[in-house]
C-alpha cells in the first residue's frame, strides 16, 4: 500500500457504468488511502448519471496501468462557465471510490465480472503473528570466530486450513552496499473453490484480522492486499485506511527485550495441529457473540490512540455482557411464562396485572451474573484455583463496585456516584480485556499452560491483575512457548 501513498496521476476515463467514454481525469490517493477520481468536462446529463450511480464500475487508464473502481460517493460537481453567456455547459465531477484495483488490464467491465479467484495479503507484524521461521536454529557464537563457514539452512514453512487460508514464511536475502541481510517475509493467502466477490473478500479479511487481534491483543491491519483473477494480479485499495506496520507492544520503551515480548504474543502456529477446528469454532463464536467482538475492536482502537476513559470502560462492560449473556432457551422461557401466569391469576387488580405483563420479562442473565461468570472462569484458569479457593478471593465487593460504576456512567445517574478511581478503571480495562481473550482462546482449544506462559510475559496485565485481585498467574508448568520463539530468541 505504501507505493500508493500520495499517488496522483492523470488518466483517461474509459467506462462509466455500462457506457464507454473518453474523458480526461485525475486519480489520486489521499493520506488515509481514500481514492479520489476527478472526471473533467462532462455534460450535465452525464454528471447527473454519475451522481445516481450506486453499485457500478468506473474504468480508467493511466500511463502505466489500468484501474477499475467500484462503489462511489459523489463528492463534488463544479461548473465551467462559457465566456459568452456565462452558462455552465460542462462540469468537473469528483467521486470517492471505495473498492479500487490496479493492474495491467481492467479486472472487470461490469459489476457481475468484479469477482476473483483468490487473494493474498501482508499484515501488521505478520512474521511475529504467524509464528513460522524458514531458518533452523542459528549458533550466533560462530559469528565471532575469525574464520567463519556460513551455512544457513532455510526452507519455506506453511500452514494450511480447509477454510481456504494459508499462512507462510520464507527467507528474504538483501544485498546492499557491503552488507548481506537475511530476513523473513510472511504472507497470508486465501484460495476459493469458486469465484468470490469483493464483499466476500472483505468479510474474510475482517474475520482473519479479528482472529489475529485476539492473538495479539492489539489492533492489526492489512498492509497490502493483492487480488488474483485468471492468472492476473491486481493491487487492491479499499480494505484499510490506516495501515499499521508495527505492534505497539514492541515499541514500548522498557527494559524487556524483543525476545521476551515476542513470547507474550499468541501465534497462528500455536494452532498448527488443530487449525481447521479452531477456525470453525472462531467463525461460530463470531456469529453468536458479535456484539462482544465488535466492542473488543473498539477497545483496541482506543488502545491504539492511547486513551483510557470511562467510555472505554463501558465498551469493556459491553464485551463482558456480549460474551456471557446467553439466549433464553425455550424450556426456560416456558417455565418463566408458566410462573408469570400463576402470579397474574393471584392478582385482583387489573392495574397490577397490566404492570406485570408490561414490565416482568425474561431477559436472561443480568450483568451481575455475566461479570461473575467471566471473572470466575478467567481467575480459576489463570491462577489455577479451585472453587473453594476462588470463594476466598472475596471478589464480591470489587464486582459490585464495577457494576455500580457501569450503571452510573451508562445512565448518568444523579443518585449514585462512581466508586472506582481512574487507576482502578484502567486495571479493570486491562484485566477484562485479557479475560475475554482467555475465554476465546480456551474455546478455540489453546492449552491453558500456554495461555499462562504467554500472559506471564505481559507486564501490563500481570501488574493490573495483582493490583485489582491481589493474584498471580500460576507458574511452574515448565511449558515452552513453541519452536518459533526458541529459534528467534536473541533476535532483538
Amino acid at each position: 500500500m505504501k507505493a500508493f501513498k500520495d499517488y496522483k496521476e492523470s488518466c483517461i476515463i474509459t467506462h462509466i457504468g455500462e457506457h464507454e467514454c473518453s474523458y480526461q481525469g485525475q486519480i489520486s490517493v489521499l493520506e488515509n488511502y481514500r481514492v479520489i477520481i476527478e472526471i473533467m468536462d462532462v455534460s450535465r446529463e452525464v454528471s447527473i448519471r454519475i451522481r445516481e450511480l450506486e453499485d457500478a464500475i468506473i474504468s480508467l487508464k493511466t500511463d502505466n496501468s489500468q484501474v477499475t473502481a467500484r462503489r462511489f460517493m459523489f463528492r463534488e460537481m463544479k461548473g465551467k462557465q462559457t465566456e459568452k453567456d456565462f452558462k455552465c455547459c460542462y462540469f468537473k465531477v469528483t467521486v470517492e471510490a471505495f473498492d479500487v484495483c490496479w493492474g495491467v488490464e481492467n479486472c472487470a467491465n461490469s459489476i457481475e465480472e468484479f469477482v476473483f479467484d483468490s487473494f493474498s495479503c501482508s499484515i501488521t507484524e505478520g512474521t511475529e503473528l504467524i509464528g513460522l521461521t524458514p531458518y533452523e536454529e542459528i549458533d550466533s557464537l560462530k559469528f565471532y570466530d575469525a574464520k567463519m563457514s556460513l551455512d544457513i539452512k532455510a526452507k519455506v514453512k506453511e500452514l494450511h486450513s480447509k477454510s481456504g487460508f494459508s499462512f507462510c514464511a520464507f527467507h528474504d536475502v538483501n544485498r546492499r552496499n557491503s552488507e548481506i541481510r537475511f530476513g523473513i517475509k510472511s504472507q497470508i493467502q486465501y484460495q476459493s473453490k469458486e469465484k468470490i466477490g469483493i464483499d466476500t473478500i472483505k468479510e474474510n479479511l475482517y474475520n482473519m484480522i479479528l482472529f489475529l487481534e485476539i492473538l495479539s491483543g492489539e489492533l492489526v491491519t492489512t498492509t497490502q492486499v493483492i487480488l488474483f483473477k485468471d492468472d492476473k494480479r491486481f493491487d487492491y485499495l479499499g480494505n484499510c485506511n490506516f495501515p499499521k506496520d508495527n505492534l505497539i507492544v514492541f515499541n514500548r520503551k522498557g527494559y524487556d527485550s524483543r525476545s521476551f515480548v515476542r513470547e507474550s504474543l499468541f501465534k497462528v502456529s500455536d494452532f498448527a495441529t488443530f487449525l481447521d477446528v479452531a477456525v470453525n469454532k472462531f467463525y461460530s463464536l463470531i456469529n453468536i457473540k458479535r456484539m462482544a467482538f465488535d466492542s473488543y475492536k473498539q477497545v483496541l482502537l482506543d488502545d491504539d490512540v492511547g486513551i483510557s476513559t470511562t467510555n472505554k470502560f463501558l465498551k469493556v462492560m459491553q464485551i463482558i455482557e456480549g460474551m456471557e449473556r446467553n439466549n433464553v432457551s425455550d424450556e426456560e422461557q416456558e417455565k418463566f411464562d408458566k410462573r408469570k401466569e400463576e402470579i397474574l391469576c393471584k392478582l385482583n387488580s387489573q392495574e397490577d396485572r397490566e404492570f406485570i405483563k408490561k414490565y416482568c420479562t425474561n431477559n436472561g442473565d443480568n450483568f451481575s451474573k455475566c461479570i461473575q461468570k467471566i471473572t470466575k472462569r478467567a481467575i480459576m484458569s489463570l491462577s489455577g484455583l479451585s472453587n473453594n479457593e476462588f470463594r476466598e478471593c472475596h471478589t464480591h465487593t470489587l464486582l459490585s463496585n464495577i457494576k455500580n460504576d457501569r450503571d452510573v456512567y451508562t445512565h448518568a445517574s444523579h443518585t449514585k456516584n462512581p466508586i472506582l478511581s481512574m487507576d482502578e478503571i484502567y486495571w479493570v480495562i486491562v484485566c477484562y480485556k485479557v479475560f475475554f481473550r482467555v475465554e476465546v482462546l480456551l474455546e478455540l482449544g489453546i492449552d491453558i499452560r500456554l495461555i499462562r506462559e504467554r500472559f506471564t510475559r505481559d507486564r501490563y496485565f500481570v501488574g493490573s491483575y495483582k493490583n485489582l485481585f491481589n493474584l498471580k498467574i500460576k507458574q511452574g508448568d515448565d511449558f515452552g512457548t513453541g519452536e518459533y520463539d526458541r529459534v528467534m530468541r536473541g533476535f532483538d
